[in-house]
C-alpha cells in the first residue's frame, strides 16, 4: 500500500483527489494539508510514501514545501500536480527535489501510475513538458546561481535558510563573519528575496535581510519594515525567546519605542511561563548586562510577577477579613454571654 499525503490550497481539489485516489487500488491517503507549511509539518508527522503537492499556495509554495519535505524526510518522494505548465515552475519544481511534475488536467488513471513510478523512483512529467525542460533557457538570474558559481557566503546562506527556525546569536554571528563587504552583502540580497517570494513566512531570512539592508546598503527604513515582518512572524510562529529579543534588539537601532513595545510582547507571550533567571539571562546575552533594553524587560517582568501575586493573594485577603470580622464577632458574643 502505498500512503500518500495532499498537500493543495483548495479544499475541492483535495477532496475530489482524495476520492478518485482511493478508488485506485493499492493506494492510500493518510493525510491532507492546506499549504506548504502545512504540508511540511504533517509530512514529518506522517513520513508518507509520496507526497502529491500543488505549486501555488499561500504561506509556503511548493516549490519550498518540496525542499524542505526532500531535506527532512529522505524516504518520501514528491510530486507535483499543478495547473501551471511555464518551465520555470517545472524547472523549480525538479531543482527542489520533485521526483516528477503533472498537469491538473491528468486523468486520474494518470496521476495514480504516476504516483506508483515515482514511488518505485523513477521521474514522471506531464506530456509535452520534457520538451519544454529540455529547451529552456534559463535567465542570467538563474545562471547566476547555480552551485559551482556561488561565492562561500552564499552558500554558507542557502544551508541556514533551510532551517527557518534557527534565529538565535551563534547562527546570526556565524553568518556575520562571513559577510566581509558591501558587494558581498548585495550578493546574498537576491538570495533573500526569493526565498522569501517562496515562504513568506521565513522568519531567518526576515532578520538577515533586514541586516544587511541596515548595515551594508544603510536602508534603516526598509531594514526595519523587514524586522517588523519578521518578528510578526515570529510571535505568531512561537519562536524562541532569544529569537523574538534578537528582533527587538534589532529594532531599537531604529526605533527605540517599538522596540519597547516589542519587548511588551515578547513578556506578554513568554512571561508568565519562563523563570526569571532564564528571562534575564536571555535578555543580558542578547541586549548586554548593562542595556537599557535588559533592565526594562527585567523592570516589567518583576511588576508583572507582582501583579500575579497580587492577584492570586487578593481572594485570600478577602476571606482572611471575613474569617477575622467572624471571629470577632464570635468573641464578641461569647464574652457578652460570660457577662
Amino acid at each position: 500500500m502505498i500512503r500518500i499525503l495532499l498537500v493543495d490550497d483548495q479544499k475541492v481539489i483535495r477532496q475530489g483527489l482524495k476520492a478518485l485516489l482511493e478508488s485506485e487500488s493499492g493506494l492510500q491517503i493518510v493525510g491532507l494539508a492546506e499549504n506548504g507549511k502545512m504540508g511540511v509539518e504533517m509530512a514529518e508527522q506522517l513520513q508518507p510514501d509520496v507526497v502529491l503537492v500543488d505549486m501555488y499556495m499561500p504561506v509556503m509554495d511548493g516549490a519550498a514545501a518540496t525542499e524542505i519535505i526532500c531535506q527532512r524526510c529522505p524516504h518520501t518522494k514528491v510530486l507535483l500536480l499543478s495547473s501551471a505548465d511555464d518551465d520555470k515552475c517545472i524547472a523549480d519544481a525538479l531543482r527542489a527535489g520533485a521526483m516528477g511534475y503533472l498537469l491538473k488536467n491528468a486523468s486520474s488513471e494518470e496521476v495514480a501510475n504516476a504516483i506508483r513510478s515515482v514511488h518505485k523512483g523513477y521521474t514522471q512529467l506531464s506530456p509535452g513538458l520534457l520538451k519544454k525542460v529540455m529547451n529552456r533557457n534559463p535567465t542570467s538570474t538563474e545562471t547566476a546561481v547555480l552551485p559551482s558559481d556561488l561565492t562561500h557566503a552564499e552558500n554558507q546562506l542557502l544551508r541556514i535558510l533551510k532551517d527557518p527556525d534557527s534565529l538565535d546569536i551563534p547562527t546570526i554571528d556565524t553568518f556575520k563573519a562571513l559577510v566581509s563587504s558591501p558587494i558581498e552583502a548585495k550578493k546574498l540580497l537576491p538570495h533573500l528575496k526569493q526565498k522569501l517570494e517562496r515562504q513568506p513566512d521565513h522568519v531567518l531570512a526576515y532578520y538577515i535581510l533586514g541586516t544587511l539592508l541596515y548595515e551594508y546598503q544603510h536602508q534603516a527604513k526598509v531594514a526595519l519594515n523587514c524586522w517588523r515582518k519578521g518578528f510578526k512572524q515570529a510571535l505568531a510562529q512561537g519562536i524562541s525567546l532569544e529569537g523574538l529579543l534578537l528582533f527587538c534588539r534589532s529594532i531599537s537601532l531604529v526605533n527605540t519605542n517599538e522596540a519597547y513595545a516589542g519587548i511588551k510582547q515578547v513578556l506578554d507571550t513568554h512571561g508568565q511561563h519562563i523563570p526569571a533567571s532564564i528571562l534575564g539571562a536571555t535578555a543580558e546575552r542578547v541586549f548586554g548586562p548593562e542595556s537599557e533594553c535588559t533592565q526594562v524587560l527585567t523592570i516589567a517582568w518583576q511588576i508583572r510577577q507582582m501583579s500575579t501575586l497580587l492577584d492570586e493573594h487578593y481572594p485570600l485577603k478577602s476571606k482572611l477579613d471575613d474569617l477575622n470580622v467572624r471571629f470577632t464577632m464570635l468573641g464578641s458574643k461569647k464574652q457578652v454571654y460570660s457577662l
